[in-house]
């Protein structure tokens, strides 16, 4: 990987997920703790919201942040080494709160993870895949994380963004329908 080519993602993924409309706000927001000395994981099932809850945690924040997302065809072969340059383009941003998005597409994310958190940097990470929720995470990150489990729509959630009144009939639309938010929007 060349630091302009990971430069030019993070400046395009930043601009991206902040011009992302921040949705619904979900109750999940309310639960997420704001941590110093650990890595908020929040992880669930493709789709569920996890983008649009990180950026209403973001706005909740209200600071600058570095973001990247390694499910990004340009990263395909991003290495345990390319976190070398990763680290300078996050020294040179100068701030202190990091964001990740998928990084368990990384073999040995959780060493970065670790070294950052030792660094005195604020990490949340998402993600789908199971990893995130292995038994084996606790180890590899020396007990140095919150995870928080994010699901599609409740019923009440699904009520307030389709703006319908909870009765019988929206709760059939609910369990027809479900409550995965892109899905619910075109329904």
């Amino acid at each position: 990987m060349k630091l302009s080519d990971l430069e030019q993602v993070a400046s395009e993924q930043k601009e991206a997920l902040l011009q992302t409309n921040r949705g619904l706000q979900r109750k999940a927001l309310e639960t997420l703790p704001r941590l110093d000395s650990h890595a908020l994981i929040i992880s669930g099932i493709r789709r569920c919201g996890k983008r649009t809850l990180l950026h209403q945690y973001l706005h909740s924040i209200g600071q600058d942040f570095f973001y990247f997302n390694f499910e990004n065809i340009r990263l395909y072969d991003f290495q345990i080494k390319d976190f070398i340059l990763l680290d300078a383009i996050i020294e040179k941003s100068g701030v202190k709160l990091l964001f990740f998005d998928e990084v368990q597409a990384v073999t040995g994310w959780e060493l970065f993870v670790r070294q950052k958190l030792d660094r005195h940097y604020r990490i949340v990470i998402t993600g789908s895949n199971a990893s995130l929720l292995s038994r084996e995470l606790g180890t590899k990150l020396t007990g140095r994380q919150i995870t928080k489990e994010l699901f599609p729509f409740s019923y009440h959630e699904f009520t307030l963004f389709k703006n319908l009144k909870p009765c019988p009939d929206s709760f059939m639309e609910y369990m027809q329908t479900g409550g995965f938010p892109e899905y619910v929007k075109i329904r």
